[in-house]
This record gives C-alpha cells, structure tokens and sequence, in this order.
C-alpha cells in the first residue's frame, strides 16, 4: 500500500533513515513474497553497505496495524531509533496487553536490543524504542508531513534517506515505488532514457564499478552462459575487466584460477580481461559495445555503478559461486559472503525476470529497477 512521503526529521549522528507507510500491510506484503524478510533485508543492507535495518516484532503482534514506520541508525548501527505511528484501538490494545503480560516491549520500560539495554516509551498512539543512545538525545521523528520536494510527491511503498554518504551510495533520499508491473527503486528524477537496456539472452550479470581513486580505478563482471562452466566444476564461466589493472581480482575466484591454471589477463579495451574459458574470453570481447562504454565512463551519464541481472539464471550461478568459495577460505570469507547475500537478495526477486541498476558519477540521480 503507497503513500504520500514525508519528510524525516533529521537527528544527528542517525544518518541512515528508513520509513515505510503502513508498515503492517507493506511488510505483511515483502514476507510472503521473498520468504525470510529479515534475512532478506539483512543481505541487502550488507550489500549496500548500510546498517541491518531491524524491523521491531512486538511480541506475538508482529507489526500491529500503523500508520507509519520510522527507523534512524548511526551509519555502524550501533545506535537505533524506532518509531511506530498506530491507529488509536491497536494502541489500547497493545498497552492493554503489555499491562496484562507485564511485557516491557509492549507496555514500556527498559528491553535488552542485540544483547544491550534498550528504552521504550510511548507518546500518544506513538510506540518508540532507543537504542545506544544518550537520553537527552533528540530522536528522529514519524508522522510529520510538511513539505515535499517535487521528486518525492509520487506516493511511495518506502524512503531510505541518508543523511551522509554511505560508499558506494551517495547521500540522498531513495524512493521505492511501483511503475506498472515493475518495482523501482530510485534516487532523483527520472531519465528519459536510462544508460541501459535488457540484457542479450546470453549474459547473465553484467555490472560495472568506477571509483574516483587517484588512478580512477574502473571494474566489469560478466557472467555467461555456457553449457560446461568454467574450469572448475563449481565456477561459472565468467569475464573481467579493470582498468588499469586487477581484473584476476574481479574475476571470481580469479585466485585459485592463478594458482592452479594459466588464466592470465590480457590488454583489452585500455586495461585488461580475464576470464575462466576462452569461450568467457572471446564472448566479452564479442559484446564489449555493450558493457565497455559504461565501465570506461562513456555513458550519458557516466556512471560510477551499473548492472543488468537476469534475476533466476544469476541466483543459481550466485548460489554455485557462494559454495564454492565457501568451501575454501583460501579464497576469502569476504567474497563467499557477498555472493551467499546476492543469491539471498535474488531468490527473493524471483517473480521478477530482470534487474536493472545504474548510478551517476555525479551522485545525482540512480535507480534500481526488478522488471517482470
């Protein structure tokens, strides 16, 4: 269920803000489509670099039904702010039933968070919880509507704000709407014609990443379809590009690759490209028009970060590389959780055939799009 966004109150050292309208359906909603709601939000909060978004379960009520769902966090997480706007009789009702259970959670008083003392209040029809916070510290706020920006006056299903830039996502609010079938999430205004399109049938993950480092260090993954995979059983037949070098690095497990065969990268495209097979090899090369343009900042506009996934054939290849990898730590535990989050994340996309996601350089505008 959409609504009008507002704007949250800032506060402080809570950079990180995520509000949710109608918590209770909305959530209710993302539960029975991906499975594992925490699970799921824990993994692409890893993936995004941002705090694990805790969604407060009030005892055997879940979410009762709310208004609104504000949660403010200190970029590490250790301090957490939770606001939740109720309808008046689902108030009563909770209060009433924390009176009768003598449940702190419910009623109010000081609860244990993550192993830590916590502070729930009430105020009104509003049920707050503190967290790692000093007690004379303002909180952020739920259920003030004044004005909006003209880019947030769609109704939305959810806004992340950051107040402070949060690598690689630039501060900024992101809006997460519905456009027909597809479901979007999106910083700024729209493009008319955004940097990408479908990818071709063969490729499974394309995603390019550009930081600003003094050697402008700019990187590409394509992972491919290919009937026997790569040179080990478990590793997908894959391509890497970097510039100026590091594409073994990109390339996963591009370090037992070194090891154990003579995959080597070779100059390409003003770096260089690895990959698992020759067949790898030579199919990059063959649709480098494609992915070559975005990496190197040829793009309008150019991007720091971009990817087309195809959403079941990229969860399974995830899946095999998060094996894989953690199977053997030689190759980092690092990497096997960053692919055992992507396959979560995807599996929970499922209904959806691609995803789409590109950032500007200039932190302006981006979007993450799941199209069905």
């Amino acid at each position: 269920m959409l609504a009008d966004a507002p704007v949250l109150a800032p506060n402080g050292a809570l950079s990180v803000r995520l509000w949710i309208p109608f918590p209770h359906q909305n959530l209710g909603t993302l539960g029975a489509a991906v499975g594992p709601r925490q699970q799921v939000l824990a993994a692409a909060a890893r993936l995004a670099g941002l705090p694990n978004p805790a969604i407060p379960r009030l005892g055997p009520f879940g979410i009762p039904p709310a208004r609104e769902l504000l949660i403010a966090a200190s970029p590490d997480g250790r301090q957490v702010e939770a606001s939740l706007r109720l309808y008046p009789a689902a108030a009563l009702m909770l209060r009433l039933s924390g009176w009768l259970a003598r449940n702190s959670w419910l009623v109010g008083g000081t609860v244990r968070l993550r192993g830590g003392p916590a502070e729930v209040v009430w105020e009104g029809w509003t049920w707050r919880l503190r967290a790692g916070l000093p007690a004379d510290a303002g909180g952020a706020t739920a259920g003030q509507p004044p004005a909006r920006a003209e880019a947030d006056r769609a109704p939305a299903f959810a806004l992340v704000d950051l107040a402070a830039p949060s690598p690689p996502l630039p501060a900024g609010r992101y809006a997460l709407r519905g456009e027909g079938a597809d479901l979007v999430w999106r910083l700024g205004m729209p493009l008319a014609k955004p940097p990408q399109a479908d990818p071709s049938p063969p490729v499974i993950l394309v995603w390019v990443d550009r930081r600003p480092t003094p050697r402008h260090q700019a990187e590409a993954l394509l992972i491919l379809e290919s009937e026997g995979g790569g040179l080990l059983a478990e590793l997908p037949s894959a391509a890497a590009w970097a510039f100026p070098v590091g594409a073994m690095q990109v390339l996963p497990g591009g370090s037992i690759l070194r090891q154990l065969t003579d995959v080597r990268p070779q100059p390409f495209g003003g770096g260089e490209l690895a990959a698992t097979d020759r067949a790898a090899g030579e199919r990059a090369r063959a649709l480098a028009g494609t992915w070559l343009p975005l990496a190197a900042g040829e793009s309008a506009p150019p991007l720091s970060l971009g990817g087309w996934l195809a959403v079941d054939p990229a969860a399974t290849h995830a899946e095999r590389l998060h094996r894989l990898l953690a199977e053997l730590p030689l190759l980092g535990e690092e990497e096997a959780q960053r692919w055992g989050d992507v396959a979560l994340v995807l599996r929970a996309a499922h209904g959806y055939r691609t995803l789409s996601c590109w950032l500007a350089a200039d932190g302006s505008r981006g979007e993450l799009r799941l199209h069905r």
